[in-house]
């Protein structure tokens, strides 16, 4: 393209006519040359916009039917693991559940695709051990989810690209210490027919579960439960208020599965004799004294008094997370346990007396708020009654002892009882060979960090004598859902199967076995 100036020049011809003649000037050649430059710099941006949005566009294409392939292999993955994997492990019987990798192999969601490789691998950790009864029940459950997305290589030709998804869960088999108060009855076993109430001075800060009908006195919206409230029935109680109290952590959960108590503590009286504690002196009564890092664990004559200088000793490292079972024998039990990585679970066939504070060193008295970096464990499990002392120690005639420490009782364990209730001793009822010279006999509070499991609801505190017994302050150990006492009792429901806890979705990390073979595959 040229650019012409058009320049009128009046001039005569030898006719002395007038003429218009054009003329190019070197300033017309010069910006002609510019504009040319620039149109065609114009003309190749024009090109190579274009050329680009079609390769955007393309890559759009690319990217979106390779988001769609990952989720639909993440989805294959996740089903493989609930389908195929999960559902696997809730079938099995408790106490058969593997010790070793399982392989499931592969499976298909119809209209969806195709998971492969599901696998169940029990973990251990540095307080586990698959050769005792201490093995915490964890597993991690994985699964590949595949799926072909097209793919279009450099010459624009479309070929096929398999997208690959892994699925990881973790869960871990329900103890009793699971749940901060777990009952199986909820009327009296020493005053039968009697109902137990939650009432307007109970809060409950942990998961609360019963195979019974929950009763419930409303008082000013009281009590408070902060967690999970369940129970097999369809409603509450009959007869309880509406509603029921404070429900911070949901709505009340009805027709839950059945949680079985059993009449005896196996994994205890298992692992106990697998590691050389288990103990039974014919006609003799026992006391475990919990100092520091042992326990000294004392037996005598039955019958006569508590004479530590006359009873045989045998003692106990903690530090090793022993369990020990006391069987056909009375046990009293209190002490103080080292806050740094103890571990003890007590077991006894008979009644159990915490005849004065069981608890971990550091624990604040008042509220039961553990020592920071507490990492000690310690669990009570009783196969008759767990009962409150009537001690000096423990308030005995409404917190008038004599001794410094003569009110509350502080307990820092999962407490499990099998064969009746945790419950306060001495009552002060007319039939009662006890009956307190002070009225009213308020022996303080009962300042628990831990759970409670029991068979039948105990009574903690009774209106005998205007006033007998222990106000509640309760709260929960959350550490037990991550780590428990060693050999404790999972829960299953009534078939015998274990009942699972979630406790992780996926993983931060490539799996190394994955490295190893060679799968580069991402996570959920």
């Amino acid at each position: 393209m040229r650019a012409f100036i058009l320049q009128s020049v009046r001039s005569r011809n030898t006719q002395g006519t007038i003429m218009i003649r054009t003329q190019d000037t070197p300033q017309a050649r010069r910006d002609g040359g510019y504009i040319m430059i620039a149109m065609t710099a114009l003309v190749a941006t024009l090109l190579g916009t274009g050329i680009a949005f079609m390769q955007w566009a393309s890559d759009e294409v690319e990217q979106t039917h390779h988001s769609e392939a990952a989720m639909q292999a993440f989805y294959l993955a996740q089903s493989g693991i609930i389908e195929k994997g999960l559902a696997w492990l809730e079938g099995q019987q408790a106490g058969l559940l593997p010790r070793t990798e399982t392989i499931l192999g592969d499976g298909e969601v119809r209209g969806v695709g195709r998971y492969r490789d599901v696998r169940i691998s029990p973990v251990f950790g540095s307080l586990q051990d698959p050769n005792n009864f201490s093995f915490l029940e964890k597993f991690k459950i994985t699964a590949y989810g595949e799926v072909e997305a097209p793919w279009w290589d450099e010459g624009g030709n479309i070929d096929a690209k398999k997208v690959v998804r892994k699925a990881v869960l973790y869960v871990q088999v329900r103890s009793f210490s699971d749940y901060m108060y777990l009952t199986d009855v909820e009327t009296s076993l020493t005053f039968p027919g009697d109902v137990v109430r939650f009432w307007g001075r109970d809060t409950l800060w942990g998961r609360t579960h019963s195979n019974d009908w929950i009763a419930t006195q409303n008082v000013n919206g009281l009590p408070v439960f902060y967690d999970i409230v369940s129970t097999t029935k369809p409603s509450f109680r009959p007869g309880s208020p509406n509603p029921a109290g404070q429900f911070l952590g949901g709505a009340p959960y009805f027709n839950a599965p059945y949680v079985v108590l059993p009449a005896l503590a196996e994994p205890i009286r298992e692992g106990a004799a697998s590691e050389g504690h288990f103990y039974e002196v014919v006609g003799h009564e026992w006391r475990a004294f919990v100092n520091g890092a042992n326990l000294q664990l004392y037996h005598w004559p039955e019958g006569t008094p508590f004479d530590p200088a006359v009873a045989t000793m045998i003692p106990i490292s903690l530090g090793d997370w022993p369990c020990v079972f006391v069987n056909n024998g009375r046990m009293e039990v209190l002490g103080v346990m080292s806050a740094s990585n103890m571990g003890l679970t007590l077991g006894c066939s008979d009644d159990i007396r915490i005849i004065d504070d069981l608890m971990f060193q550091g624990t604040n008295m008042t509220n039961g708020t553990l020592p920071p970096a507490c990492s000690s464990m310690l669990g009570l499990v009783g196969e008759s009654w767990i009962y409150i002392a009537n001690t000096w120690e423990n308030g005995r005639e409404g917190c008038t002892g004599t001794t410094p420490d003569h009110c509350h009782i502080v307990i820092t364990a999962a407490l499990v009882v099998l064969g009746s209730s945790f419950q306060f001793e001495q009552m002060n009822d007319v039939f009662d060979p006890y009956i307190s010279p002070v009225a009213p006999d308020n022996r303080g509070n009962i300042v628990m960090t831990g759970s409670i499991t029991q068979r039948y609801r105990g009574y903690v505190h009774r209106s005998n004598l205007g006033d007998t017994g222990y106000g509640k302050v309760y709260h929960y150990d959350y550490r037990f859902l991550s780590q428990r006492p060693p050999c404790f009792l999972g829960a299953e429901d009534d078939e015998g199967r274990a009942l699972f806890n979630i406790t992780q979705w996926g993983q931060a990390s490539e799996d190394p076995v994955d490295v190893a073979r060679g799968r580069r595959v991402r996570y959920n």
